[in-house]
């Protein structure tokens, strides 16, 4: 009996946490399509309407439309690209942010993707 405790005490120990801490880096790197992905949406915002404000929505609108035509509508590959392009593109609201043009969130958009 004290065997079993042993070995259900020994197998329910906490996983090691370095462990933890290279999955968490290796889900969100940013991988070469997500590089070639913002490089795209950088260039489009350069592009189209350039001199129009940058907007929180847009920065949404255009991350999920590259992931979709990339992946198709709705699918779990689709939703992840979509993410990790959300998480490496700089956020355009808030309380410190000044407002910014379509262009020069492209370039900084595009400067991130080459570096």
């Amino acid at each position: 009996m004290r065997d079993r405790i042993r070995a259900a005490a020994t197998l329910a120990a906490p996983p090691d946490p370095t462990a933890d801490e290279a999955l968490a880096r290796a889900r969100t790197a940013m991988t070469r399509e997500t590089r070639a992905l913002m490089a795209l949406i950088g260039r489009t915002l350069c592009a189209v309407s350039p001199t129009l404000a940058m907007r929180e929505v847009t920065r949404l609108a255009y991350a999920g439309r590259v992931a979709t035509d990339a992946h198709g509508f709705g699918t779990p590959h689709a939703v992840a690209v979509a993410g990790l392009l959300l998480r490496h593109m700089p956020r355009v609201d808030g309380p410190q942010a000044a407002p910014i043009t379509r262009a020069e969130y492209g370039m900084r958009l595009i400067r991130k993707a080459n570096a």
